[in-house]
């Protein structure tokens, strides 16, 4: 763990030799310098910070955990529990009350620091899966994802509380690390979910499993983290009377109105009063929110306005874009390869655990991109243009998603892993650049958006590709489904009965008065033919938002300067507490 020797901080010297001038003392206690090692001795990171480093990942992992392995089980769950419709709410609550806790914990995180808010978390996590396991309707599962969410949102504070631990250098391999244990939930929980609804009520171990994993995290975050109490050196009184509680009043109120209105949009006409009532209530009300936080007299506010204009938003606001875009895309490929999958590659007969194979594609390309990152990240150095080069390749190979046909099986399984690669490299870079974005006092606030990116501009993303597949696909059924069943010799009416029959299945296709094998063959290819239509332009419609991403990129500042020796912070518990007087 050792490095070259480095020489102090400039600023660092020069306040020193003011105040020798002055008769006070040498040693600087300004809040905003950075503690730089003198020697190799002092570069060590001690084992009690290793440990702490791998309760911490572990905690993010638990915290993710839910997402992967209940979306392969959550219409099996919501049947069991009465309603089946009510799956569209599980991960989506999740994903508002994530987002919320990432806004608002993690800049106030930056006041009281990170430990209560991480380990209050995981407490939260614990009693959001004891419901989700005992649940005997859909409204304590609902409740469950709730609680596990605003729960993961603070534990996922672990995305720059575990980097800060770190030297600079390996910023980008530390976000890696803080992820380790979502690698294990997105490449095991879908399997485990698909597992767990062939055997009765087996999913509930989905919810207990990681309760139990929980439940030693907390300990161990209990009995080692201790991190600096107050990073921006304000006393506790004075931070809760500096709050922005307006701000996180109107940021709860108009991100639930506006996740809401998306989860509507995948279940509701877009003109439906609840749609538009629910988003233009909460767009609105984040407006009036940007307003407030631009122009209103706060002392701490949660976004405050000069961290997007720094540097003329290259510093911030050009990798935010970046990061909310890379989001984005991988949204994108978790609607579209998916959908391949079921409507292209398999039929009826096929089994789970073919279909679980043709899963991994998508989840090791991820993995392999992140650890080609962390091996040769540093040796490439260039960092803007690994990551305007990875965002690229995201986006050139996403788009080619759209030359899918029943045929193209193992071109498909090659253009996902080629753009998750991509993805696994440009999501961690990305949250580098955003975190490096703002002074270490205001970590928490660019940590936040960062987990905002991800979660906000998941739903986003999903609401947005969901509706421009399903609108395709029903806009070329009534074009290309009528007319070939009524080739092989349906009626009218025939026809229109097998184009609402071929969503539910062949038991709904039986059912069907008059409907001959011939009929339902003619009709299911031409059916399959609309997917192939509806995926082509899902696929091609996201190269516009990588558009986007790949100018953000070339905006940036590279962060090569900032990946020196410098350790953020220290354990207070630890051998080099005494080097947080610096901060």
């Amino acid at each position: 763990m050792a490095s070259n020797t480095v020489k102090p901080h400039a600023d660092l010297m020069e306040r020193d030799l003011e105040n020798d001038d002055r008769g006070n003392s040498v040693v600087s206690h300004d809040k905003t310098a950075h503690y730089i090692p003198q020697s190799d001795e002092e570069y060590v990171v001690t084992w009690k910070t290793w440990c702490v480093i791998w309760i911490l990942a572990l905690s993010y992992g638990i915290s993710f955990w839910i997402v992967p392995s209940a979306a392969a089980a959550q219409a099996v769950i919501a049947t069991q529990l009465g309603d089946a419709t009510k799956s569209a709410w599980y991960i989506s609550i999740y994903t508002m009350t994530v987002t919320i806790a990432f806004m608002v914990c993690g800049a106030n995180s930056d006041l009281f620091g990170r430990r209560w808010f991480i380990i209050a978390g995981n407490m939260l996590m614990f009693i959001g899966f004891i419901i989700g396991g005992t649940a005997k309707n859909n409204t304590a599962a609902i409740a469950a994802f709730a609680f596990i969410g605003f729960g993961g949102g603070n534990a996922q504070l672990a995305a720059f509380a575990l980097p800060e631990l770190l030297p600079n250098k390996w910023r980008h391999s530390a976000i890696v690390l803080a992820d380790i244990g979502v690698y294990f939930a997105v490449v095991v929980g879908p399997v485990a979910g698909r597992f767990a609804i062939q055997h009765g009520e087996a999913w509930r171990w989905l919810f207990y499993a990681p309760a139990i994993a929980v439940f030693f995290s907390f300990v161990g975050l209990v009995l080692y983290y201790f991190p600096p109490k107050h990073p921006r050196g304000l006393a506790f009184g004075q931070a809760m009377r500096q709050l922005d509680y307006g701000g996180a009043i109107m940021f709860i109120t108009s991100t639930t109105l506006i996740l809401t209105g998306i989860v509507y949009t995948t279940t509701l006409p877009s003109s439906d009063p609840r749609v538009i009532g629910t988003l233009v209530a909460g767009f609105g009300l984040m407006l009036v929110f940007a307003l407030y936080e631009t122009f209103a007299p706060l002392k701490q506010p949660l976004t405050p306005t000069h961290v997007f204009l720094r540097n003329k938003g290259r510093d911030l606001t050009a990798p935010f874009v970046a990061g909310f875009v890379v989001t984005m895309f991988y949204y994108a490929i978790n609607v579209i390869y998916p959908t391949q999958i079921a409507t292209l590659f398999t039929t009826a007969t096929t089994t789970f655990q073919y279909a679980i194979i043709m899963t991994l594609p998508q989840n090791l390309g991820l993995v392999f991109g992140a650890v080609l990152l962390t091996l040769f990240g540093t040796k490439i150095g260039h960092w803007k243009w690994t990551l305007t080069g990875s965002v690229a390749v995201m986006v050139v190979f996403g788009a080619l998603l759209a030359l899918a046909t029943p045929e193209r099986k193992g071109m498909m399984m090659a253009f996902v892993f080629l753009a998750m690669t991509g993805f696994g490299w440009a999501q961690y870079l990305s949250i580098a650049f955003i975190q490096f974005g703002v002074d270490q006092v205001e970590l928490g606030i660019s940590g936040g958006l960062a987990g905002v990116a991800r979660f906000a501009g998941g739903a986003v993303a999903i609401s947005v590709y969901t509706t421009i597949l399903s609108n395709s696909v029903k806009s070329h059924a009534v074009k290309l489904v009528l007319p070939a069943a009524e080739a092989a010799g349906a009626t009218a009416e025939q026809a229109i009965a097998i184009l609402t029959a071929l969503p539910l299945g062949a038991e709904a296709l039986a059912k069907i008065p008059g409907a001959t094998t011939e009929m339902i063959g003619a009709a299911a290819a031409a059916f399959q033919q609309c997917y192939v239509i509806g995926l082509r332009t899902t696929a091609l419609s996201s190269l516009s938002f990588g558009i986007v991403g790949i100018i953000a990129c070339l905006f940036t500042v590279d962060i090569g300067p900032k990946m020196n020796n410098k350790i953020e912070i220290f354990l207070e518990n630890d051998v080099n507490a005494d080097k947080n007087e610096y901060h």
